[in-house]
């Protein structure tokens, strides 16, 4: 009698050791998921901020100092992300709509290359500039 006791025991604290084990396992991989994640965010919002520098950089070489530049960012659930880059600048504003599409090309050579990512360039035209008096 006291052997199969000690054999129940010895059955019951081998699955409790099993389970632990196997939880611990799953903690770990779960943890190494987020971090993954997490680097890649890091990854991403490197890149985001290198892409509005990189694209200031450009305006100003092209003549159109102090522009703004606004990146925006949707994320799917699969993990693609759409980028629109607006931007504003009265000279831009004074355009033609052909020559600000040939800016726009040249601007979306800038855009680092990602398979999962789709970037759109789009200039805010105010309209007039007179004064409000």
């Amino acid at each position: 009698m006291r052997e199969k006791a000690g054999s129940i025991w010895f059955m019951a604290a081998t699955v409790i050791l099993v389970s632990v084990a196997a939880f611990s396992f799953a903690g770990a991989v779960m943890c190494s998921a987020e971090l993954s994640e997490a680097a890649q965010e890091g990854y991403y919002r490197e890149k985001e901020k290198e892409l509005v520098n990189t694209t200031r950089a450009c305006l100003k070489q092209l003549g159109f100092e102090n522009s703004g530049v606004t990146l925006t960012r949707v994320v799917d659930g699969d993990g693609s992300r759409a980028y629109t880059v607006t931007i504003h600048h009265r000279a831009i504003d004074r355009m033609e709509e052909a020559e600000r599409d040939v800016l726009a090309r040249r601007l979306a050579a800038l855009a680092f290359e990602d398979e999962a990512s789709t970037f759109c360039y789009e200039f805010l035209i105010t309209g007039s500039y007179g004064s409000l008096n």
